[in-house]
């Protein structure tokens, strides 16, 4: 495919996720569902429009998209305004991620018998949450709030937690198939993974914090903020950290060091058409074969995750003295699984290549239904925690 041909697609990519994003808005459900079906219709599973190749040489567009999404998580949390939510955000992450990993292992385990390892391995994968599918319903539903930051708090959280819980899992694994002792060893690396995500993010906050006020104008905030959000994932990539992690920490520290945070919400000017390729790019990426193939396997997982996922946010709100519309509705915007996923898929393959065969393709067949049904859950509970209304925001990436 020559620079022309792929200029084509890139635009039927656009004017297509866009078309099916407003037909999707016409039909009440968010337009990030309608981008990821665009995607899918378009995907080599469907037409073949974007082919494969295709969708690995516009992955910057794709870490550009997660890396915005990130930094808008972390712009979201300014201390002043979630202090009173932080005990519930903490407990509610915890008891949601511990909820939905036994809740997994269980089924897994038990219902589809598959082995330990393998059952401790996607009950691991399934506490992942993926923070794009929410943030972008939120911000096209212009939701504010107690819940609305409660969710993007927990949100926030999750990847760190699940990283820190998968690589406790992972040390367990390996303890059962080799014979090896559990290290203390394995249990700090995934802690310092974390660390050394969270001191790259604050190091680049504090840059930006500095750099921001001395910018002439919002264009100008814009191009930095774009430079600062990949420079953030290409030195995650570099050095095996979390991007995610690295721009939801420079996010966070610019909301609250930095005394105009809502300039963040500059990238609102070039969001619209990132976000729309983003999703679109991730619908194209799934893969219809895998889900038929494994459907019975994917289908019990899948319940299995919404049920630990819903339940263990019930009970962290409950116990964490959480609203009642927090305990009653948050695990609904939290089934989205993408990013984090794919990436931790990528550390089984190589380090349990002989277990890896059967949790990719039960993973993937989740993350291609989970994607789809997640946005419409996080609607659902924006809507019914009275944070929103149906009518987006006009500025919004989804207007």
């Amino acid at each position: 495919m020559n620079v022309y041909t792929k200029t084509i697609v890139l635009a039927v990519i656009i004017l297509f996720g866009y078309l099916m994003g407003r037909i999707f808005r016409r039909l009440k459900m968010p337009m990030v569902v309608g981008y990821l079906v665009a995607g899918m219709l378009l995907g080599p599973s469907v037409s073949g429009v974007v082919p494969l190749e295709l969708n690995e040489a516009l992955e910057l567009i794709k870490i550009l998209g997660l890396g915005m999404i990130a930094i808008l998580i972390g712009g979201e949390l300014e201390l002043k305004k979630i202090r009173h939510l932080g005990k519930a955000i903490v407990g509610i992450t915890v008891v949601q991620v511990l909820g939905a990993s036994l809740v997994v292992f269980l089924a897994a385990y038990f219902i589809l018998q598959l082995p330990l390892t393998i059952s401790l391995l996607l009950g691991a994968l399934a506490t992942a949450t993926a923070p794009a599918s929410p943030v972008a319903v939120v911000r096209e539903y212009g939701a504010r709030g107690p819940f609305t930051s409660t969710l993007l708090g927990v949100v926030a959280l999750d990847d760190a937690i699940c990283i820190i819980f998968f690589g406790i899992v992972s040390a367990v694994v390996a303890l059962l198939l080799e014979g090896a002792s559990i290290g203390l060893g394995s249990i700090l690396f995934s802690l310092l993974e974390v660390a050394e995500s969270a001191l790259l993010g604050v190091a680049t906050g504090i840059v930006l914090t500095l750099v921001l006020p001395h910018l002439l104008n919002r264009r100008h905030k814009v191009v930095v903020l774009i430079g600062i959000i990949l420079l953030n994932s290409g030195l995650a990539y570099t050095f095996n950290l979390s991007p995610l992690m690295v721009n939801m920490v420079c996010g966070f520290l610019v909301a609250n060091l930095y005394r105009k945070p809502e300039e963040l919400n500059f990238l609102e000017d070039i969001e619209m058409p990132i976000i729309l390729i983003f999703f679109t790019l991730a619908g194209a990426s799934m893969q219809f074969d895998v889900l038929l193939q494994n459907w019975p396997l994917a289908a019990v997982y899948i319940i299995a995750r919404g049920v630990g996922k819903v339940g263990g946010a019930f009970l962290g709100a409950y116990i964490s003295g959480a609203d009642k519309v927090v305990q009653k509705y948050l695990g609904f915007a939290m089934f989205s699984k993408a990013g984090l996923t794919i990436g931790l898929l990528l550390l089984v393959q190589d380090r349990f290549p002989q277990l890896a065969g059967t949790i990719v393709a039960i993973e993937l067949a989740a993350v291609s239904v989970c994607e789809l049904i997640g946005p419409l859950g996080t609607r659902y509970a924006l809507i019914s925690s009275g944070e929103t209304t149906v009518k987006p925001k006009k500025t919004s990436p989804a207007s």
